[in-house]
């Protein structure tokens, strides 16, 4: 049996919001899972013809996500922006990896995803996340420093 040791000191609940340090755990996971709805509807083939098109559907349809989230962050103001949107950009990552391992054995267009491709998913949008996350960061600060006056 194999038993791997965890530190998890800095995993903490916050006035009920599980979170690890500045990052709100739950909101990443459902930024994440947000973040589906692109390739689900690629699935769907929603993107083949139509208003959503390629390349206007999916390029529409990122903007709309990354709005969501930048909104979302701005909205939760407990918590660290980019912490949260770079969680929810990894969390992005690993959930478009299980869906494309679940759909492999039903789907011929699942194909499998090259090995760099399991590093590079998270890193590419843990950076995204990142970047939506200054942009929240941003807003908060100017939405803050309105209030205030």
């Amino acid at each position: 049996m194999l038993i791997a040791a965890v530190n998890i000191g800095g995993i903490r609940r916050t006035r009920d919001v599980l979170s690890v340090f500045f990052m709100n755990l739950k909101l990443a996971a459902l930024l994440g899972l947000i973040g589906l709805t692109r390739p689900i509807l690629s699935i769907a083939g929603a993107y083949d013809s139509g208003a959503l098109a390629k390349p206007v559907g999916p390029l529409v349809l990122t903007a709309l996500i990354s709005i969501a989230w930048v909104a979302a962050a701005v909205l939760d103001r407990r918590h660290h922006p980019i912490y949260t949107l770079t969680g929810a950009g990894v969390a992005y990552a690993l959930f478009a990896i299980l869906l494309n391992w679940s759909l492999q054995p039903f789907l011929a267009s699942a194909e499998a995803i090259p090995l760099p491709g399991y590093l590079a998913m998270p890193i590419f949008n843990a950076l995204q996340g990142a970047v939506l996350g200054v942009i929240a960061y941003g807003l908060q600060r100017l939405t803050s420093r309105r209030a205030a006056r």
